[in-house]
């Protein structure tokens, strides 16, 4: 099938997706949503992002509107991931960093974290996925007049499908500095639910929370992942049919995926290894003959989405024949996110910059 617009707006900048199917057959996405700039900014660099929403009952077909989440006035937020609970509630995990006026830094303690616009703006120009232009190289305070300072991590759960989300946990994350994660949570066989995050704004170690009560109370976190010389960040978690688990991390020195497993529950992993596949961040699949897909988006080119195929459940992935869901024109794309249909096709859903500058969520149905 031919790609087609998911969600677009030619004044905002529209990113980031992930999916999950309820237990109803219904289908929600979040989303990032920010006004469009003269320059490209991601979450951790602009203060008026916002998750949003969007709900679906026939597969992808069609989609209500978006509406922001928890609810309006929470921006400021980074990349957000749901978890599709077997009690038919949803969780949102999200991210939310602090903002202040440049002139008006916070008052009490120095925050650790607080980050200039020219810090802000180095980010941004050091970045290997925005592309640069001429108006970033003007004066940070005129580019971004404000300060990011630390942030909370949230866990929002919600009993009707995403439109409410009544209960919102604050996360308890120390030592670590923030919890970030732009994909769901594991759900063991037993309901507990486990949790990996990235370590904000450092996105270096993986570590994992849990629930046993449906996402109301959460433990204190325990490291997944860290490694000198590596970045790992946005990991991707999938349980395997023998109660194994899998974790695709981005690692941001090789701009590779790493993968780690638990034959604990979580409890322990194994050393991370790379896994090939120089894409990310990953989205893992189950098909329906068994095979594992990992749905990713390549920023290099020739750019595009890509689903890298795996016989032996993560063990080995065909790094040779990847399917092509669609080539992109350019690398402010990716973040695919994907979902089986009754027919056995899986709906990808990604987001891209389309050649007139407007970027924003887009949509094809496959077989793999």
């Amino acid at each position: 099938m031919t790609a087609r617009v998911l969600l677009t707006d030619p004044y905002r900048y529209i990113a980031h997706p992930h999916m999950a199917a309820l237990r109803d057959g219904s289908w929600v996405l979040v989303a990032n949503r920010a006004p469009r700039r003269a320059v490209t900014m991601h979450p951790p660099q602009d203060p008026e992002f916002v998750n949003i929403v969007m709900r679906s009952t026939d597969e992808g077909e069609s989609w209500s509107p978006p509406q922001p989440v928890p609810g309006f006035g929470v921006t400021g937020t980074e990349c957000a991931g749901l978890t599709a609970l077997p009690d038919g509630g949803l969780l949102l995990n999200q991210w939310r960093f602090h903002w202040y006026p440049v002139d008006a830094p916070p008052e009490g303690p120095p925050d650790p974290l607080l980050a200039t616009p020219e810090m802000l703006r180095a980010g941004l120009v050091g970045s290997s996925e925005l592309d640069s232009t001429p108006a970033a190289a003007g004066p940070a305070e005129r580019l971004m007049p404000w300060l990011r300072g630390g942030g909370v991590a949230s866990i929002c759960r919600s009993d009707d499908g995403g439109r409410r989300f009544a209960h919102v946990t604050d996360l308890d994350v120390a030592p670590y500095s923030g919890g970030y994660g732009m994909r769901g949570a594991a759900v063991l066989d037993d309901g507990e639910i486990l949790l990996p995050l990235s370590d904000i704004p450092h996105y270096r170690r993986i570590f994992s929370v849990r629930s046993r009560d449906g996402g109301l109370t959460w433990s204190p976190p325990q490291l997944v992942a860290e490694a000198d010389g590596c970045e790992y960040e946005e990991p991707a978690t999938h349980v395997l049919p023998d109660g194994m688990l899998l974790m695709l991390l981005r690692e941001n020195t090789s701009h590779t995926l790493h993968a780690i497993r638990s034959y604990d529950r979580g409890q322990s992993w194994t050393v991370p290894e790379p896994a090939g596949i120089t894409a990310y961040p990953a989205h893992i699949l189950t098909l329906p003959d068994g095979r594992l897909a990992a749905i990713t988006g390549r920023r290099s080119q020739p750019c595009g989405i890509l689903a890298y195929i795996s016989n032996d459940l993560g063990a080995h992935w065909d790094l040779d024949h990847p399917v092509v869901v669609q080539s992109l024109p350019n690398r402010d794309a990716g973040y695919p996110t994907a979902a089986l249909c009754a027919d056995g096709s899986v709906f990808v859903a990604w987001y891209q910059r389309d050649t007139g500058g407007v970027t924003g969520l887009h949509s094809k149905r496959v077989r793999l």
